[in-house]
């Protein structure tokens, strides 16, 4: 087998409950539940529905995140809708292997429609699918160096890699490696990328677009370095060298996925968790972009790192993306996303902004603002998120994030536990976990704690059990029985990280604080729930904060509310932060975004104002990272 440190659970061993399912059902009422209704590029002129429609990667795209959402839901509409995809993909199959619209050979919507069927297979065990899988890499095999990964799919050879590793633990043939192999050699070589990491400022310093646009496709590839500085590449590259690792076990790789996030991070970072891509690597203003699919890719890209490693860094970042950036791209009923969304956005409109080359509609939220990529390829969030929250390890389990949620599996010599968690993280700081067993059974449960949480106490039974380290694993291992109970509190200090211009960020947990800005939404076009918006500031934003640098948690007050249905809505957010503030005359809006943040600390003639602080993923508009005041 190709062993990792932590073993995925299937799909629906662990099943989302409280506002995460909310989330889900969300999502289903949603786009997600609705797009092939309503969008040309999945409806049923689909390619990958036998049409003559759209036959690239927006059907695959579109499977890989529902699929997933049908069968967490259990909903029987959206399971028959994904069906539909399944079949036809399995029927499409020839003698040789091959399947998939036939007037579209590209090796890479191939390789997305297999991480779907993953899911599919993980869900109903349908033995069909590993049958097709066999018999497509074989075909692959045989034609993979006559007919080479070029473009999209030589960046993108991960995921070919994950779909081939999946595969060989269950069937163990040998020959599967062999393609492995072929398909490492054929993928950029993102180990020696990340290692001597290039791109330390924004893109335009490097190529001008105005320029590097003039040139046919091939050699604006070649010029510039195309597929090494797309965010979206980036983002699903970070796995790549760590599933060169698992077959390796050469350090160089697992060094190299270190390497990504930090450079990443210190380059291209924002206050998100993420890195800025409009359409590339676009360097640390906040008022640069991060496109909704590097979001998602990254996430997905996090929790296969999950599995590899036992650090607990890549929890904390995929917990940060996924309360905070994730959120923040969709409208709360999600009916709405943003292709783009800035750290620092105070105006949401059709406007020409400091892009590097994505178009006027790119932070509009809608149906397809920009390119339809991020339109069929959003979907993934939310469900595979889900999947990480548990892992099997050691024979027993391992909570790698949090949220509300139950988890069913086997331990020990095959008995079968359920384990539910019962929680209102990311807002709350206490976890309940009660253990379900039909016998006594041993086993080590290991909880993450998270890198920011210095006071972390564990209870068994009402006793203290440990006081354990920021950035470890509490090991719980004892006799279970049925009715046993966990307590994990992970009290959450406010901090500040700081940024560009030595600005800073608010955090509490793995939730980063915005400036609550009034909204008045206003229809751009379209018709129906699906229609394009700009949001306009009703209040001001251009505010620094009045900050006790040395002892953070002074400056602020906590107001607590319900965890209501839908927590991510600026209206009646779950936390507000309340602090004051001065506005900073002269940041003013540049380019229809919020002007070059003022060098820090700031001094301001101007009133103080009581200002209220509102999770990112409920701020609409925003500022996110702060000038300062001592």
């Amino acid at each position: 087998m190709i062993k990792t440190l932590h073993t995925p659970l299937p799909l629906g061993a662990i099943k989302p409950k409280g506002w995460l399912y909310n989330q889900l059902q969300i999502q289903a009422n949603g786009l997600t539940g609705h797009l092939d209704e309503i969008w040309d590029s999945v409806g049923s002129y689909s390619a990958w529905l036998g049409g003559t429609g759209e036959n690239w990667e927006r059907g695959p795209y579109y499977c890989d995140g529902l699929i997933p959402l049908a069968y967490l839901l259990n909903d029987e509409r959206l399971i028959e809708k994904a069906k539909k995809w399944v079949e036809w993909t399995l029927n499409s199959q020839k003698e040789n292997g091959f399947f998939g619209p036939e007037n579209n050979d590209d090796w890479w919507p191939r390789m997305i429609m297999l991480k779907a069927l993953i899911q599919y297979y993980e869900a109903t065990a349908d033995s069909r699918v590993l049958e097709f899988m066999t018999k497509y890499f074989a075909y692959q095999k045989s034609h993979i160096k006559e007919r080479p990964l070029k473009d999209w799919a030589q960046a993108r050879g991960g995921e070919n890699i994950f779909a081939i590793y999946w595969l060989y633990n269950k069937t163990g043939d040998r020959e599967l490696l062999d393609l492995a192999e072929i398909i490492f050699d054929q993928t950029l070589n993102w180990t020696d990328f990340f290692n001597d990491f290039p791109f330390v400022r924004p893109i335009r310093y490097y190529y001008e677009w105005e320029y590097v646009i003039k040139r046919p496709h091939d050699e604006l590839v070649r010029l510039m370095n195309y597929h090494y500085n797309h965010v979206v590449n980036v983002a699903m590259a970070i796995k790549e060298p760590a599933l060169r690792y698992l077959y390796t076990n050469n350090p160089i790789h697992k060094e190299a996925v270190v390497n990504a996030i930090e450079n990443l991070m210190k380059y291209h970072g924002v206050a998100n968790g993420m890195f800025t891509g409009d359409e590339h690597l676009s360097g640390r203003n906040p008022s640069q972009e991060t496109e909704l699919c590097a979001v998602v890719e990254y996430m997905f890209s996090l929790q296969v790192l999950l599995s590899i490693f036992e650090s607990t860094m890549f929890s904390d970042i995929l917990e940060k993306v996924a309360y905070n950036a994730l959120p923040a791209a969709f409208t709360k009923d999600m009916w709405g996303h943003q292709y783009d969304q800035q750290a620092n956005q105070v105006l949401v409109t059709k406007a020409k902004r400091n892009w590097y080359n994505n178009g006027d509609e790119s932070n509009l939220f809608g149906l397809e603002p920009n390119f339809g990529c991020c339109t069929a390829n959003m979907h993934q969030g939310w469900p595979k998120f889900v999947n990480s929250l548990w892992m099997l390890a050691d024979n027993g389990v391992v909570a790698l994030t949090y949220a509300p949620c139950s988890v069913n599996t086997k331990v020990g010599n095959g008995i079968n536990i359920v384990i539910d968690e019962q929680t209102d993280y990311p807002f709350d700081e206490s976890i309940t976990f009660t253990v379900h067993c039909d016998k006594s059974v041993c086993f080590p449960l290991k909880l993450r704690i998270p890198g920011w949480c210095y006071k972390a106490e564990v209870m068994v039974n009402g006793g203290l059990f440990a006081t354990p380290h920021a950035g470890t694993f509490a090991i719980v291992k004892r006799e279970w029985s049925d009715g046993d109970q966990i307590i994990l509190r992970l009290p959450m200090d406010i901090r500040i990280s700081r940024w560009y211009n030595n600005s800073v960020a608010v955090e509490r947990g793995p939730l980063v604080f915005s400036l609550r800005i009034g909204e008045r939404w206003s229809k751009l076009r379209g018709t129906g729930p699906y229609a394009d918006w700009e949001v306009y500031p009703t209040t001001p934003w251009n505010y620094a904060l009045l900050l006790d640098v040395q002892s953070p948690s002074r400056s602020f007050t906590i107001e607590k509310h319900d965890v209501t249905y839908q927590p991510y809505d600026s209206s009646n957010p779950p936390i507000i932060l309340k602090c004051k503030g001065k506005r900073v005359k002269e940041w003013q809006l540049q380019s229809n975004s919020a002007g070059e943040l003022p060098m820090s600390p700031v001094t301001s003639d101007e009133p103080e104002e009581d200002i209220e602080l509102i999770p990112y993923g409920a701020a609409k508009l925003r500022i996110t990272q702060f000038p300062y005041q001592n």
